[in-house]
């Protein structure tokens, strides 16, 4: 089970690693050292041999002189040294070695070296299972008056002591690359450590929010990449709480919005009903049956208005709303609006008023979907503020914002206003006032108001205070050219 962990397979990881790469390295090495010193064994051996060269000749004939040279060289480079005369028979030989017979050299290298041709090499000696390869080196002794050869010196010794001195040198480089491994699985394992630290941390996180605790942060401190793990899984969190306290928020709307759709459908259709019977049946005639049928027909249009309403936020939901821009005078689509509202706003007992700065003024939107929003709009302010008397629909001159130009278009009214914190939510969907429901409607006409300015690249901004009404400004993009 430890293995499963992070850390030590981090570990275990850097540890093999580490140690194959040192036994990679340990061979590398150890053949590298055993080049080295026996490249090195060898030229040696070629220099002594050239030294008793150089001073053996010049006396060849005290052979006591002789004898302390070779028995010096021997005894400095540990080696065996042999001379040999001109018939290639040994004139004498000194052990450096300790080693209980001379080691032959084979007659055909002595013949070759006495005919001026320096040797070296290996020789493999079959009878010494202890030192079994040797090395050589051969160099013919010339006398120094007449240059003449008048024999052939010959050192050898044994291969195994510069292979024992790679070994040793191998044997303590590897040490310190065990000390080194040793350091490095220990900072390994404190290295890995400290990354699965936050590793868990996020880990126990993850698991309170799976388990729906989306107030769980790991609050991991520094800027490295799992401390910004940690702020994008901490900003993750916030962000579905905040996506669920909205949901739960627009499903305690839509709750509402069947009990409200409930009534509000039921009530006029209920209207409709008794007063269309009273009249076939009859019951009503003459001027009241006219009455009855004006009142039927606002109840059609209250109706018509709450249906086209559900249809086009159906269409927004679904991202099928289909905008068809053009250049229409806002002036025109402000008319038309006050006059489809005049029936409902004379019905309230209301004066409405158009106020104008430009009968000119062209605007690029789609006349339709903006005149639906008017219509909301003034709709709003005909049911909500019964008490303003005049509700005034102003064209007012073109304004910059933000690098573009707009044509604001207002709906005031001197209703009792809003409050601030009511102010905040009427552009939510199914979000209605306290004092909107004695007077019918969903909530939905601010919504989709916003929502359609935004797709014409216009804005909406709502200015309320109590007591001093309410003013909605539409800024609708202004017609190129």
């Amino acid at each position: 089970m430890k293995l499963r962990s992070v850390s030590s397979r981090l570990t275990l990881t850097l540890l093999l690693v580490t140690l194959g790469s040192l036994f990679g390295f340990s061979l590398i090495l150890g053949k590298a050292l055993e080049q080295f010193f026996v490249k090195e064994a060898e030229v040696t051996l070629r220099r002594q041999a050239d030294a008793l060269a150089t001073q053996v000749p010049t006396h060849w004939d005290n052979a006591l002189t002789i004898r302390q040279l070779t028995d010096l060289m021997s005894e400095q480079a540990r080696s065996q040294v042999t001379i040999f005369n001109t018939a290639a028979t040994t004139r004498l030989t000194s052990q450096g070695v300790n080693r209980g017979h001379a080691v032959v050299l084979p007659n055909e290298l002595i013949r070759k070296t006495l005919a001026g041709s320096p040797q070296a090499g290996r020789l493999w000696i079959a009878t010494d299972p202890k030192n079994s390869w040797w090395l050589y080196s051969t160099v013919p002794l010339r006398h120094p008056e007449t240059a003449q050869i008048v024999g052939a010196v010959y050192l050898t010794m044994p291969l195994r002591r510069p292979k024992r001195f790679a070994e040793e040198v191998q044997g303590l480089v590897m040490g310190m690359a065990i000390a080194a491994t040793t350091v490095a699985a220990a900072t390994g394992f404190l290295l890995s450590r400290t990354l699965t630290r936050p590793l868990r941390a996020l880990h126990r996180q993850a698991q309170r929010l799976e388990a729906g605790d989306y107030e769980a942060r790991s609050a991991l401190k520094g800027h490295d990449e799992l401390a910004q793990l940690s702020h994008l899984l901490d900003q993750m969190a916030a962000k579905l709480m905040e996506t669920l306290s909205a949901l739960q928020a627009q499903e305690t709307a839509r709750r509402e919005l069947v009990a409200n759709v409930s009534h509000d459908l039921r009530t006029p259709l209920a209207v409709l009903r008794v007063e269309l019977e009273a009249i076939l049946d009859g019951v009503v005639t003459g001027e009241k049956a006219q009455l009855y049928l004006q009142r039927a027909c606002y109840e059609t249009d209250y109706l018509t208005r709450l249906v086209e309403q559900l249809l086009l936020l159906a269409k927004a939901d679904a991202g099928q709303l289909q905008i068809h821009p053009q250049v229409v005078s806002a002036t025109a689509i402000a008319q038309e609006c006050l006059s489809r509202m005049q029936p409902s706003a004379t019905q309230a007992g209301l004066t409405l008023e158009l106020a104008a700065a430009s009968t000119k003024a062209a605007v690029w939107v789609d006349p339709e979907l903006t005149g639906q929003v008017v219509l909301n709009l003034l709709d709003n302010a005909i049911k909500y503020a019964p008490e303003s008397e005049v509700v005034c629909l102003k064209v007012l001159p073109p304004m910059e914002r933000d690098r573009q130009h707009y044509i604001p278009l207002q709906i005031q009214d001197q209703g009792k206003g809003i409050e601030a914190n009511v102010l905040q939510r009427l552009t939510e969907r199914f979000y209605r006032g306290d004092n909107a429901r004695p007077r019918g409607g969903m909530g939905l006409g601010l919504a989709i108001a916003q929502h359609v300015c935004h797709l014409q690249g216009g804005m909406m901004h709502i200015k309320s205070q109590v007591g001093q009404g309410t003013v909605v400004t539409l800024l609708l993009p202004v017609a190129a050219g």
